[in-house]
C-alpha cells in the first residue's frame, strides 16, 4: 500500500520553505517524502498561481509532504512563526491523483523498459484507456515513409495513469528517469482532494 500525502500551502518563499524543510527532516532525524510542486511536475491549483510562479511574485511555497511526517511538520512550523514568519495557509489530504501520458516508441530495448515500468503498477495505481499495440513492419527499416524509412519495429499507446499519490509519484518519477524519457511525453501530475 502506498503513503498517504498531504498538500500544504505554506506563507513563505520557496528557498526558506525548503531550507525549513530540510533543516526539520535532519533535526527530528525523520524518513518522509516530500515533493515541492514547481519542481515535481505537479499542477498549480489556479491559472493567477501559475502566473504568479513565472512572474516570481509568488511568496507561497506548494508542497506535497507524507501525511505520516504532517503533525510534527505543522507543530515546527506553528513554533518558529514568530521567527521566521513561515505560516500554512491551506492543508489538504490528497485522495487521489493522475497524469496522461503518450508514447511512440521504435527501440525495442527502450519499449522493454516501458513495458517493465507499465505492467508493474501496485494496486493502488491504474492505468485507464490503456491499449498499447506493437507493430512489426516485416524485415529492416527498408521501407520508406515520406522522406525517412519506416521502424521495422514500433511500440506505442496512451493512456491515464491515476490513484493514490504516492503511487502516480513513484509511477512518474520512473518514467522521467528513464535513459530514453524523452520518448514517453507526460503531462503535470493533477491532484485530488
Amino acid at each position: 500500500m502506498s503513503k498517504d500525502f498531504t498538500e500544504l500551502v505554506i506563507d513563505g518563499n520557496f528557498d526558506l520553505v525548503k531550507g525549513f524543510l530540510l533543516g526539520f527532516k535532519c533535526g527530528t532525524d525523520s524518513e518522509f517524502e516530500y515533493f515541492f510542486h514547481h519542481k515535481s511536475g505537479i499542477r498549480r491549483d489556479t491559472l493567477a498561481g501559475l502566473i504568479k510562479g513565472v512572474l516570481s511574485l509568488d511568496t507561497a511555497a506548494h508542497l506535497c509532504l507524507e501525511s505520516a511526517a504532517l503533525d510534527q511538520f505543522r507543530k515546527a512550523v506553528e513554533k518558529s512563526r514568530p521567527i521566521i514568519g513561515l505560516e500554512i495557509e491551506k492543508e489538504q489530504p490528497i485522495k487521489e491523483a493522475y497524469f496522461n501520458f503518450s508514447f511512440s516508441i521504435s527501440n525495442r530495448e527502450a519499449a522493454g523498459r516501458l513495458k517493465a515500468i507499465l505492467g508493474a503498477i501496485p494496486p493502488d495505481l491504474t492505468l485507464e484507456e490503456y491499449e498499447p499495440r506493437e507493430e512489426e513492419h516485416g524485415g529492416k527499416s527498408s521501407r520508406t515513409g515520406g522522406y525517412a524509412p519506416l521502424h521495422a519495429y514500433t511500440f506505442k499507446g496512451d493512456g491515464t495513469a491515476r490513484g493514490n499519490f504516492g503511487a502516480v509519484m513513484e509511477l512518474f518519477l520512473k518514467i522521467k528517469r528513464m535513459p530514453e524519457s524523452e520518448l514517453v511525453l507526460v503531462s503535470e501530475i493533477v491532484l485530488g482532494f
